[in-house]
């Protein structure tokens, strides 16, 4: 077995640039890109529930970095070989802003999971991070109050710009040693410690001290497993994420014609006032219907011709109301639907004498339509053009 690649950001994770042999140039036949193997390298590969490192290699991109048996397998985009060669000495360089902003997210997770195992016995259960999001699960629920709560002790704690203390501790030190770990690790164990905070089995880069973090922003909170995940965001991720909602708050501003501190109450207000209009409309579109139904004919003699009526958007009890007042004057399906050929229709269509089932499996057959009900009367949406729904169900 080819002896492991030489980890650069184990002796240094400030370390970008190098210089390394090329040991192994092999071409991935599902893909066409180039799995390169060099005796050493800087580049973080996906490890850990942390995706690789970015950057290029004799400036080519690196797509992906993977490892196996300690040996880092580096991804290059199709067409590569045809400029490297085994044996070949080639220059790599990490993104730099990537790697930093990485070991800011890492580290922050670090401190919420100690405080929350230390706080409440959490266990983090499962970590990832991406090169936009950052998801943690921890097994037991939290509340909204407990997590603030946490989000400020971190806060607290990165303001204090502690060490971050990596370190391979012999056996016997390490079974002494009290420490979190997500999975059962063969062989060297890396043990980062934060003092007080937390110690923790991990093979990712980290801050120097934690007042590289910056900040650290829980930006969700949901029940999930038994227990919980939430979304953080770090350094300049929560620096980005606070000034894009800043934005979205000063849009709405000015929308409102309200200050900022003042927009929650500008929305309800609107929300009251578009509500009292809604129910004039409803009103007043249920009038226009009921006027429509008292000109239709009494009955159609002898008949269970479908009778089937299209509407603008309209409220749904008076749909519903609208269907009774039909099957009391005709023995057919009576169905209503409101809204319109691009924006698709709600149904109702009620019978006293035919089983509205029937019609409903007939909508879903031919439209993909949802819903359903009883013999008596079946509801749901459909998107189709009006002249083709009203052919379907007249000739059914």
């Amino acid at each position: 077995m080819p002896a492991p690649t030489q980890k650069i950001y184990y002796e240094d994770p400030h370390i970008t640039d190098f210089t390394a042999t090329v040991l192994s140039c092999e071409i991935d036949i599902q893909t066409g890109n180039l799995l390169l193997t060099l005796d050493k390298s800087a580049f973080f590969p996906e490890e850990g529930g942390q995706k690789a490192d970015t950057g290029t290699i004799n400036g080519l991109p690196v797509l992906d970095v993977q490892i196996k048996n300690e040996i880092l397998t580096h991804v290059l985009p199709a067409g590569a070989a045809d400029s490297l060669s085994v044996g070949d000495t080639v220059t790599g360089h990490v993104d730099w802003s990537q790697r930093f902003d990485f070991m800011q997210q890492h580290s922050g997770e670090h401190i919420l999971s100690g405080l929350a195992h230390s706080h409440y016995g959490c266990n983090n259960v499962g970590f990832h991070l991406g090169y936009e999001e950052v998801t943690l699960d921890f097994d037991k629920v939290l509340n909204p109050e407990q997590v603030r709560e946490l989000e400020k002790e971190v806060n607290r704690v990165i303001q204090m710009n502690l060490p971050v203390f990596i370190s391979f501790p012999s056996k016997e030190d390490l079974s002494a040693m009290d420490y979190r770990s997500k999975i059962e690790i063969q062989g060297d164990v890396r043990i980062v410690e934060i003092p007080g905070v937390d110690v923790c089995a991990c093979c990712a880069p980290h801050v120097d001290f934690t007042g590289q973090i910056g900040l650290l922003k829980v930006t969700s909170l949901q029940n999930h497993r038994g227990g919980v995940r939430l979304n953080i965001l770090c350094g300049m991720r929560a620096i980005a994420d606070y000034t894009n909602h800043q934005n979205y708050v000063t849009d709405v501003s000015v929308l409102l014609s309200a200050k900022p501190e003042k927009i929650g109450d500008a929305v309800r207000r609107l929300k009251e006032e578009s509500q009292g209009r809604q129910e004039r409309i409803n009103s007043l579109q249920a009038k226009l219907l009921s006027q429509r139904l008292a000109a239709l004919p009494d009955t159609i003699a002898g008949s269970q011709e479908p009778l089937i009526l299209f509407e603008d958007k309209m409220d749904a009890k008076a749909l519903r109301d609208a269907v009774n007042v039909m099957t009391e004057k005709y023995s057919g399906y009576c169905g209503l639907f409101s809204g319109s050929d691009e924006e698709g229709y709600f149904y109702i269509i009620g019978s006293k004498d035919m089983d509205c089932r029937n019609m409903a499996n007939l909508l879903r057959e031919k439209f993909g339509a949802k819903g359903g009900g009883s013999a008596l009367m079946v509801q749901g949406t459909v998107v189709a053009p009006k002249d083709i729904l009203a052919k379907i169900i007249k000739n059914c």
